[in-house]
């Protein structure tokens, strides 16, 4: 979905908030976020949205998402979809779901995701997504699972040791994914029984037996839960060399090298409001049940 500044600012003001808009490209953005506010909205894809919530210096401050992107993940794991003046006057304070803050330690120091964290599979299909150019809405969408189905058939089995709180479910992989939010990648729902505000972690693997099948799956991902072997956990370590990685929707290549990663969700959660349904429509639903 598209949406100006204007258009934007006019649907707030609709809602009767006064507004004091900040670029995420032009202006001091951990600054911006400190000054006095009772509301944070976040207009913008899921790299606008996860960037916000990472360096959010206060996560009691409630934020409100108007979804602008493509994917929208996390919007979509909470169920938070419309134009900005349909979404504003869904919006109460004090109505809203808490969200994990993933955190990342590795050799480079420590990192935050509210996606979550990858290798192999997904990191490969991030590069190439990225070096094309990028199509519009549902076309964007389609264009990423295709170059995703791609990246699975030339994937190679990798050794990766992965323990989650003690336990091995180590293996040769296509890739495995540390998540956060049920939905990931071009708007895809492989870590279906996940929740953003359960303190656990969820590992996602991709057998190597279940390529096929996974392709397959990428072509109508709506249908039926992803072929992949999943675990839930409060603390994740993973081993690797020799591949990609991801934190969020940015790949990078730490390859010919061992690597060693333990993720966490951190303890204190942001607050995403969460809409709030008019009078109207309940009462609707109510006179259908009656008929």
């Amino acid at each position: 979905m598209k949406a100006g500044k204007d258009e934007i600012m006019a649907a707030l003001r609709l809602a009767d908030f006064d507004v004091r808009y900040v670029s995420t490209k032009e202006d001091n953005l951990v600054a911006a976020l400190k000054k006095s506010a009772d509301l944070i909205v976040v207009a913008g894809g899921d790299g606008t949205v996860s960037e916000a919530l990472r360096i959010l210096p206060d996560r009691k401050m409630p934020v409100a998402l108007i979804p602008l992107g493509t994917a929208n993940n996390l919007a979509r794991s909470l169920g938070i979809a419309g134009t900005p003046q349909e979404l504003v006057e869904t919006w109460k304070i004090d109505h809203s779901c808490p969200v994990d803050i993933g955190a990342v330690k590795g050799a480079w120091g420590t990192s935050l995701f509210v996606e979550g964290f990858g290798l192999g599979l997904l990191p490969e299909y991030l590069r190439r997504a990225a070096k094309g150019k990028k199509a519009e809405g549902a076309d964007n969408l389609i264009k990423g699972r295709t170059l995703l189905q791609k990246a699975l058939k030339d994937a190679k089995p990798v050794p990766i040791d992965v323990r989650v709180d003690g336990k091995s479910v180590s293996g040769e992989f296509l890739g495995v994914e540390v998540m956060n939010t049920p939905f990931t990648g071009p708007g895809l729902p492989l870590a279906a029984e996940a929740h953003v505000g359960d303190g656990l972690l969820n590992v996602i693997c991709f057998q190597v037996d279940q390529r096929k099948a996974l392709m397959k799956w990428l072509d109508a991902p709506q249908n039926e839960p992803p072929p992949v072997t999943a675990r839930q956990g409060t603390q994740v370590e993973v081993i690797w060399a020799d591949i990609p990685n991801r934190l969020d929707d940015e790949a990078f290549e730490n390859k010919h090298k061992k690597q060693i990663a333990e993720m966490t969700c951190q303890p204190e959660q942001a607050r995403i409001l969460i809409p709030v349904k008019h009078p109207a429509q309940k009462a609707h639903a109510l006179a259908n049940r009656r008929e």
